[in-house]
């Protein structure tokens, strides 16, 4: 995979939009769910994406022949995605008598609440999870997950021993049954 990159990288120096579209064909899922692990956001990953290939493809000039293409393509959407994280300040704010219940409902097009509402709960305990999961194991569990990569093309990418990204990767969902269960018997009680 690595060769493939680096020689797109390398027509995209010389200006060859081909080797753009089929790098970004190559690269968009790895480089939207490294961005995805970092900002938490469907919009904003996107966002991360689209200037990564925009910077790519004005920055090609800087990338140094031989060295490893997917690195530098992820080390550039890595800061765009931490800079970007800087930049916005998430809150949610909720008002003193609004249930979580209410919360989650306020713009509900559909006339089944309750099941709405339990989507909606459940994704908001995953992401929750996915918070206590500290960053390596967070960009483990979605470039594996989201993009399919394997577990050696991540360390690769990661730039970690492959046993220790399958270490990772076996913690962070260890992490992730024993949350989401406890969040679970919460619910029940």
């Amino acid at each position: 995979m690595n060769n493939e990159i680096n020689l797109l990288l390398i027509d995209i120096k010389n200006s060859n939009d081909a080797s753009f579209e089929m790098l970004f064909k190559r690269m968009n899922k790895p480089v939207f769910a490294l961005a995805f692990s970092i900002v938490g956001d469907k919009s904003l990953a996107e966002d991360v994406v689209q200037e990564t290939f925009i910077r790519i493809k004005t920055k090609s000039n800087l990338y140094n022949e031989g060295t490893n293409g997917a690195a530098w393509i992820f080390q550039i959407a890595r800061n765009l995605s931490l800079n970007l994280i800087k930049k916005r300040k998430f809150e949610v704010t909720i008002e003193n008598n609004q249930s979580l219940e209410e919360l989650f409902l306020k713009h509900s097009p559909s006339g089944d609440k309750s099941k709405e509402f339990d989507i909606s709960l459940e994704k908001f305990l995953l992401q929750e999870a996915f918070t206590k999961l500290n960053e390596n194991e967070r960009q483990i569990i979605i470039l594996y997950a989201v993009s399919g990569l394997k577990h050696k093309e991540i360390a690769k990418l990661l730039g970690i021993p492959q046993s220790t990204e399958r270490w990772y990767y076996i913690r962070a969902l260890g992490k992730l049954r024993k949350i989401l269960s406890s969040q679970s018997n919460c619910e029940m009680e």
